[in-house]
């Protein structure tokens, strides 16, 4: 008889265990959800920028294309800029890109991978855009500066000269410090994806 009772009480323990390791991973499975939902939803406003960044190139480049016209800059200088202002976006794209399919039923683990990558990725891009964009904004100054040398004639020149070259170098610090702080915002959101994906792999 207490044998008998013995089995029930073990066989009582093995339901409630199983039950117990059914809740779970139905728990895990909701955890996992929430976390890809938030992958993609705080992903997505990174497609949006990269976006963004296309449709702003042309823009920008008609805009130069008229200022070199208009003022006789190189066109050296504006295929320069051409050529950065595309390779910034295609370097964006590739790097902020995540397939789909990753996101809504990838490993997490390599998802997670794939975001430190990115974030070291997009590390050295940004150093490589700051050094692009100071060359080229240097070049720009010095063009510009004898650009007014040549055809000035005023005799406050050298005022002139000082006002616009000091504008285009506050006007450049404005443009990385705007810079700086989309790749901040980009790197913590990445930050903590990384820490929510940690959370649940330690879990599982």
């Amino acid at each position: 008889m207490e044998s008998s009772n013995n089995m029930t009480e073990l066989e009582l323990m093995r339901q409630q265990m199983s039950a117990f390791k059914q809740k779970l991973d139905k728990q895990q499975i909701i955890n996992e959800q929430l976390v890809r939902n938030s992958m993609g939803s705080k992903l997505s406003w990174l497609n949006w920028f990269v976006w963004g960044e296309v449709i702003m190139v042309p823009i920008l480049l008609i805009f130069f294309a008229f200022i070199h016209a208009s003022e006789g800059l190189s066109w050296w200088l504006f295929a320069f800029l051409a050529i950065g202002l595309i390779a910034d976006v295609v370097g964006d794209y590739v790097i902020n890109r995540i397939p789909k399919g990753l996101l809504l039923s990838g490993d997490l683990v390599e998802t997670s991978k794939r975001l430190v990558k990115m974030k070291r990725q997009r590390t050295w891009w940004f150093i490589a855009g700051a050094i692009f964009c100071t060359i080229w904004l240097v070049w720009f100054v010095i063009e510009v500066v004898m650009g007014l040398n040549i055809e000035c004639t005023e005799p406050h020149h050298d005022t002139v000269v000082a006002i616009i070259a000091g504008g285009l170098c506050v006007g450049g610090l404005i443009g990385f410090l705007i810079a700086w702080l989309i790749f901040r915002k980009m790197q913590r959101t990445n930050s903590q994806l990384i820490e929510q994906i940690n959370q649940i792999v330690g879990e599982g």
